[in-house]
């Protein structure tokens, strides 16, 4: 029998204040040339006014996810709830078949393969040419991208050049295990939403969405450490959802959150902030569940999986960053590199023309050459300042200097909180707000760039040349993408969902990873609109939801 409406309770309520704000925020300052010419007292009534407007928008859409289909079925005749029904409700959870699994991997290998066989034996971007460089012994060792993708990268190409003796098998074999890597992932993730029951027209939008989205196939061939990172993303949000769910228990799944947390943090520079921030929700949600439900109510402690695999991860994670790399002699990343907002900041405050002292303005110059600043200053670009202080400045001097320019830092700020302000808006708007002025670049502007190795493409289907066919293509779907999708449009769907869940009481922590990847990307990102960053996020929402608008129950 159908339960009533369910009407909002206090609860429903207050839980969807924090997402009013966001949304506000995101159409307030994500314009920020449009905010511009008000004044304080202007923007903040926007900014009201677009709270209370997100907020009944926020309660309308959480009221109808928790009782659609009950109005449905008292508005429409019967013939057509069973049709509804047979279409979209979620069914009776599936049997798990390993042989579904096999079979979506196939369909994601086969979306993939012809774009592999188009761009053998990869698409070589100057990064990856680097890596490879220090895997082959040719450059000095690194981790300004994680040693640890450079050394999976030597181990395949160790094997694959073993196998077919040239430097363009090599990079073949480690693109295709690459290519599959990504397939088997996603091929898992269209299985667990077919074990769930999920209805088959949005299975087969998923299996459409994974499999033949041109830029899953690019990233699954772009040799990088993307790809890699994605995968472990992936995991570990499944591995989150396991143990958050509180019905299975066991070694084995805080086995898997361990190493699906320690990949994430070696495979990335902010996977450690994505696994700390998802670590420390979880545990905090602990001890108020150990506190309300009491501690004498059992006799084994609880959450003692939880806090011994955060333990291990950190411990695994400083120990490969500390004494591993040591005795390995990589390099760190130089100071500059996780210095995006800061020098942001405060470069903004200089070129804007705000409150800074003489002594201030000389600390900054013994850094970079402030009179040519128009040379490098780009308030949506950092790569293009680093790499001027990298061949023209002195970041040496932060390096010896730290606590002195930290001051620094928080003293023009307090003095040009404005000015702050919208550096921070330019530097990150292109994840939050829905259009930006410039177009992001979903996979690249290169197929294969010139290397030492004497790799170039080797067209193994279609034997004319259609290099400028299939790029047009690419850059048609492409500029189609600009037009009616955006990473801010990524952001505004996963906190949907998050409301969403949340609203209807759902155990929510599988967006914590998602949530904390953005979060670092507001604190450090280099570009202020690349997808590659938030890639993650992206191919995560078929899956989240999934779990946000379907039947809850227990994890797979």
């Amino acid at each position: 029998m159908e339960r009533g409406i369910k009407r909002p309770g206090k609860y429903q309520f207050l839980i969807l204040l924090p997402f009013a704000f966001c949304y506000a925020f995101f159409i307030v300052l994500g314009d920020w040339q449009r905010s511009a010419p008000y004044s304080n007292a202007q923007n903040m009534g926007r900014l009201l006014l677009w709270t209370v407007i997100s907020y009944g928008v926020l309660l309308l859409l959480g009221f109808l996810s928790e009782n659609g289909g009950i109005l449905l079925r008292a508005y429409l005749p019967a013939g057509v709830q069973k049709v509804l029904d047979s279409l979209f409700s979620l069914g009776c959870r599936r049997r798990r078949r390993w042989q579904v699994w096999f079979f979506f991997f196939l369909l994601c290998l086969l979306g993939y393969l012809p774009y592999y066989l188009m761009y053998f034996p990869t698409w070589f971007n100057n990064d990856a040419v680097w890596q490879m460089e220090q895997a082959l012994g040719l450059a000095a060792r690194s981790n300004h991208h994680p040693y640890f993708h450079t050394l999976l990268m030597k181990a395949f190409l160790t094997v694959g050049y073993g196998l077919f003796g040239s430097y363009t098998g090599a990079v073949a074999f480690y693109t295709f295990f690459q290519m599959a890597l990504t397939a088997a992932v996603f091929g898992f993730f269209l299985y667990l939403l077919y074990c769930r029951g999920t209805a088959l027209p949005w299975l087969v939008l998923a299996v459409f969405f994974y499999a033949f989205l041109p830029v899953n196939a690019m990233y699954s061939i772009c040799m990088g450490k993307d790809a890699w990172f994605t995968a472990a993303f992936l995991l570990f949000l499944w591995a989150v959802w396991r143990c958050a769910s509180g019905k299975e228990s066991g070694r084995h799944q805080w086995l898997l959150f361990s190493l699906t947390g320690l990949s994430v943090c070696l495979l990335r520079s902010n996977g450690i902030f994505v696994f700390l921030g998802t670590a420390f929700f979880l545990v905090l949600s602990q001890l108020f569940r150990r506190k309300k439900e009491g501690r004498n109510q059992r006799k084994e402690p609880k959450g003692q999986g939880l806090y011994l695999s955060v333990a291990t991860v950190l411990v695994c994670f400083l120990f490969w960053q500390g004494l591993v790399l040591d005795a390995l002699q990589v390099e760190p990343p130089d100071t500059i590199e996780s210095l995006t907002m800061p020098t942001q900041h405060l470069l903004c405050a200089y070129a804007r023309g705000g409150s800074l002292t003489e002594e201030e303005v000389g600390m900054l110059e013994a850094v970079v050459p402030l009179a040519q600043i128009d040379d490098y200053y780009n308030p949506y670009l950092f790569d293009m300042t680093k790499n001027y202080i990298r061949e023209h400045g002195n970041q040496q001097v932060i390096a010896d200097h730290k606590w002195e320019y930290a001051k620094l830092w928080l003293r023009v700020g307090l003095r040009n909180p404005m000015l702050y302000l919208e550096a921070q808006i330019r530097q990150t708007a292109g994840y939050y707000a829905l259009h930006i002025p410039h177009e992001q670049i979903l996979y690249s502007e290169y197929f294969m760039v010139d290397n030492p190795f004497g790799i170039e493409t080797q067209r193994k289907l279609f034997s004319y040349d259609a290099g400028l066919a299939m790029g047009g293509f690419l850059q048609w779907f492409q500029a189609v993408y600009n037009k009616v999708w955006s990473l801010g449009m990524n952001t505004w769907l996963l906190l949907l969902a998050f409301a969403c869940a949340l609203y209807r009481r759902r155990k929510a922590y599988v967006f914590l990873p998602c949530i904390m990847l953005l979060g670092s990307l507001f604190l450090a990102t280099p570009v202020y609109n690349e997808f590659r960053y938030a890639y993650g996020v992206f191919v995560a929402l078929p899956f989240l939801f999934g779990i946000c608008f379907g039947k809850e129950e227990a994890a797979q």
